[in-house]
């Protein structure tokens, strides 16, 4: 065989392994696209919870990460983010509202701004006044707190990583598990 026997051998292998890396790209891509996106964890229809957390949508983020670190102290948590497709959402967080023991609201630049979440934190307040539930301010920026926010004692969570951040988080997790009535 000569050099353009080779040559053109070369060609078709390279060819060959293009196509099957494109093929191989392609299924990934796919399988990618297949995979199911992992649920947030349910919403308890009905049930009670141990804390509703209350926060604005720009503090979505900082809200679910909150949740998360709840949940794995062994905590019943309602976060409107996860609420599932086709139910009501203002209805839900009244039922939530209503079944949780306690209550969190997230502080930041933000959270007064949105007339929801200024029902949620009266509606927190009169919980706490009437049904003895704890109301907790979780601060999440410098930001003053409103006057009855301002007469607790807040919970705060403004610098994620820093010395005291697990320290108050664990205080939290702490002030909201649940009471045993046996002495």
């Amino acid at each position: 065989m000569g050099f353009e026997g080779w040559g053109l051998v070369v060609g078709v292998v390279s060819t060959l392994a293009a196509v099957v890396s494109t093929s191989i790209d392609v299924r990934g891509r796919l399988a990618r696209r297949r995979a199911p996106v992992p649920a947030p964890p349910p919403v308890n229809p009905g049930g009670e919870y141990d804390v509703f957390i209350s926060y604005a949508d720009a503090d979505r983020a900082t809200a679910e990460t909150l949740a998360g670190r709840l949940r794995a102290g062994g905590l019943r948590i309602f976060l409107a983010e996860w609420i599932g497709p086709g139910l009501v959402e203002s209805l839900e967080k009244e039922a939530a509202l209503s079944a949780s023991a306690n209550g969190i609201l997230v502080f930041s630049a933000t959270t007064m701004n949105d007339t929801a979440i200024r029902d949620e934190y009266a509606a927190l307040l009169a919980r706490a006044h009437t049904g003895g539930r704890l109301f907790i301010p979780v601060l999440v920026e410098d930001v003053e707190l409103p006057p009855f926010a301002r007469i607790r004692r807040p919970v705060d969570l403004r610098d994620p990583g820093g010395p005291r951040f697990e320290e108050s988080l664990a205080l939290l997790v702490r002030a909201v598990q649940p009471r045993s009535d046996a002495t």
